[in-house]
Parts: C-alpha cells; sequence; structure tokens
C-alpha cells in the first residue's frame, strides 16, 4: 500500500467518479483504474460496487476512506512541520559563559522570533567542544579561539574579540600611564580556570617575561572574577565586551596594556559532515546576517 494508492482511492471516493477523479489527479482513467485494482488485490477486499450507473463505496471503502484520509492529514502535517515557512527541531549549541551571557542572547531572540518552533539547548562552558563535534553530542560551538584550523571543522569569524587588563579603579597599577608584562610582578593576578583559552597566553607571557606574581587565584565564573577584581584583589584579563558595564559605571578600569596583543575570535564551529537540518542551517545563516554584524558591532563599541 502506498500513499500515491491511497490518495488515488481517496479522491475517487470524494467524487464517486473515475473518470473526475483521473482529471482531478492528472492522470490517465487507466492508471485510476488499475491503481484501485491493486489495492483492493492487497487488501483483498472490494472498495467500489457500481448500482445501475452510479458507483458507491462499500463498507470496506467507507472504513478504508476513514484510514486513508486520517493518513494523508498525518503526511500533510509532516510536511508542514519540516517545511521552510514552518519547521520544528532542536539544536544543541555549546558556548563560552562569556559568548552565553554577552554575544547568544540578542542572537537566540532574534532567532526565536523567526522560528519559535524550534527548540534550542544551549550548553555552557566545556573544554572539549571539538571532541563534542566529532562525536555529534553537540551541533555547532560558539567559541572564543585562537583560531579552530581542524580540517574536519567548519569554522567561521564572527567577530575579533579584543582581550583588555582590568583592574580596581584603587589598585597601584590602575595609575600608571601604561603597563609592561613586567609591572605584574609582585601583584595578585586572577585567573580563569584551566580549559579557557586566554589562561594559557597569560600564562605564557608570564613565563616569556619572567613575571613573578605575588599570588594567583583561579575563578571559573567571570562573574567572580569581575567581583573580585573590582573589590581590589589584583588585575585580571577579560574579553572587553565582559566588562563595559563596570568600565562605564568606572568599578574597573581597564590598564593601558604594552604587553603583547592577546586577542582572540569568536567563531562558530560545526563538524563538516555534519548534515544541516532546515533548523540548523537557519541558525547558521543568522550568524552570519548581517544582523549579527550589527548586534557584534554595536557590542563591541559599547
Amino acid at each position: 500500500m502506498e500513499l500515491r494508492q491511497l490518495q488515488i482511492f481517496l479522491t475517487a471516493a470524494q467524487t464517486l467518479n473515475f473518470t473526475k477523479a483521473a482529471i482531478k489527479l492528472g492522470y490517465v482513467q487507466s492508471n485510476i483504474t488499475n491503481q484501485i485494482r491493486q489495492l483492493e488485490e492487497e487488501l483483498n477486499v472490494k472498495l467500489f460496487e457500481r448500482f445501475g450507473r452510479g458507483l458507491h463505496l462499500t463498507n470496506e471503502g467507507k472504513l478504508l476512506f476513514k484510514h486513508a484520509e486520517y493518513i494523508i492529514q498525518l503526511c500533510g502535517q509532516a510536511k508542514r512541520e519540516f517545511s521552510a515557512d514552518e519547521f520544528k527541531g532542536i539544536i544543541n549549541i555549546e558556548a563560552t559563559e562569556t559568548l552565553c551571557i554577552y554575544r547568544l542572547p540578542a542572537l537566540l531572540l532574534e532567532y526565536r522570533q523567526q522560528y519559535p518552533l524550534v527548540e534550542v539547548r544551549v550548553h555552557a562552558d566545556s573544554p572539549d567542544f571539538l571532541d563534542l563535534l566529532r562525536n555529534n553530542s553537540i551541533d555547532v560551538a560558539l567559541a572564543l579561539t585562537n583560531g579552530v584550523e581542524d580540517s574536519d571543522m567548519a569554522v567561521m569569524t564572527l567577530c575579533e574579540e579584543k582581550m583588555i587588563m582590568v583592574t580596581s579603579p584603587l589598585h597601584p597599577l590602575a595609575e600608571k600611564s601604561t603597563v609592561l608584562p613586567e609591572d605584574l610582578s609582585g601583584h595578585c593576578f586572577i585567573l580563569s580556570e584551566a580549559g579557557c583559552i586566554y589562561r594559557p597566553m597569560i600564562l605564557e607571557v608570564f613565563k616569556k617575561y619572567e613575571v613573578k606574581p605575588s599570588a594567583t587565584m583561579e575563578l571559573s565564573s567571570i562573574g567572580a572574577r569581575k567581583e573580585c577584581t573590582r573589590c581590589g584583589l589584583g588585575v585580571t584579563l577579560l574579553p572587553k565586551v565582559a566588562a563595559n558595564v563596570e568600565l562605564d559605571r568606572k568599578e574597573l578600569v581597564e590598564l593601558n596594556w604594552q604587553g603583547p596583543c592577546l586577542d582572540v575570535k569568536t567563531q562558530i564551529i560545526h563538524h563538516r559532515e555534519k548534515w544541516l537540518s532546515p533548523a540548523l542551517k537557519s541558525f547558521l545563516n543568522l550568524c552570519s546576517s548581517s544582523y549579527l554584524g550589527s548586534v557584534l558591532n554595536c557590542t563591541i563599541g559599547s
């Protein structure tokens, strides 16, 4: 039993005329007759009977009519759910904490307005996002990186992410017109946790310039690092987008860093062999759209 046969049967049952059914479906009448006959042979029943010149459904035909109508309706519903105008689905996104807070909300708001039936699941701060992409645990990753160059990954750079050294306005380094790497010696430095992209960058600076902080603190939360820095506990390295509010309020100050550039990239990454469902493709398209560019530029400049 095929969907095409059910559609032919349904049309013939509605018109009770094989000729009219053929015209409506764009078939020749013999095709209608043959398909109905094959259906009757498969089900081992008679679906139509003729009284005089009129065609009528048998009791078995009436029963099949109910089933066929329901099946065709379900098929139509399934097609609508996967259509470009109205589709459902699930997107699993891995994102760093910074991007979850400062980049993703505006993007997800726009996406949800366009595709309200898609379920979005966001997972935060896994350092092994490439492995998660390779084993298909997530669909896409939004990450701060130095630049992913793995050949099995499709990578789109959304923007350059400026990194800044910040401290409390009351900290001794806040008074310096310029800050060199060696100036960090003798001061507490507040580090991000292992796995954070910019932690090894600052540790490399310490090693290269023989910086010896008086102490280091490790905090996993970007909010905790900002709060401890604001209270005067030390210096920390942050994406500028994460410190804009505190800088505007003068709760933090940006040091005039004269050491190596520590900027990173915001990139969206998926596996090259990943099937791009309509839901996922629309998300990637939105990421590359002028809308996202305006959001990122606005945030960076704020």
